[in-house]
């Protein structure tokens, strides 16, 4: 019996919303070293680069995540929070990483980041399947005008 959870496209998705909180961070950062204050020292930018980091980071994964669960949900047919979720479990695993080089007062933010990441899944998910429905209650009038679908028989107007 095939699962019927796309596991390779969830892992995918975690890699995804991770480079994606990556590259958000680097833009910021890059954006404050050379527009907004260029010619700090390099430990200005460390901190710069740590306070962005514990503010950023964490709405940056719940917009990563939530966006790589749309991705995973966009050729399902069903068990679209699921999917969702398991995404945003695997990209808190994916991250839990950074836990263990994390000074101890900014770990609870990990945390939190984790549980955004977690929401942000099971609310892409849960999109994706309002999308879903939509498109398919779309579809139905354009299915029965092909024929596919028997329409209702037509009333003489009295």
């Amino acid at each position: 019996m095939k699962s019927q959870i796309r596991w390779g496209r969830v892992i995918v998705a975690a890699l995804f919303s991770e480079l994606g909180v990556i590259a958000t961070l680097i833009a910021i950062s890059t954006v404050y070293a050379f527009l907004i204050a260029p010619g700090r020292s390099a430990a200005d930018y460390q901190v710069f680069a740590a306070l962005a980091g514990y503010y950023v980071a964490p709405p940056a994964s719940v917009l990563a995540t939530f966006l790589s669960a749309l991705w995973v949900s966009r050729r399902l047919n069903a068990h679209f929070p699921l999917h969702g979720t398991l995404t945003g479990i695997a990209a808190a695993i994916l991250a839990s990483g950074f836990l263990f080089t994390a000074r101890r007062e900014d770990r609870l933010m990990y945390f939190v980041s984790f549980a955004l990441r977690i929401a942000g899944g099971y609310l892409g998910g849960i999109v994706a399947q309002s999308v879903h429905r939509r498109r398919s209650a779309g579809n139905a009038p354009a299915a029965a005008e092909a024929g596919t679908i028997a329409a209702p028989e037509a009333r003489p107007i009295k």
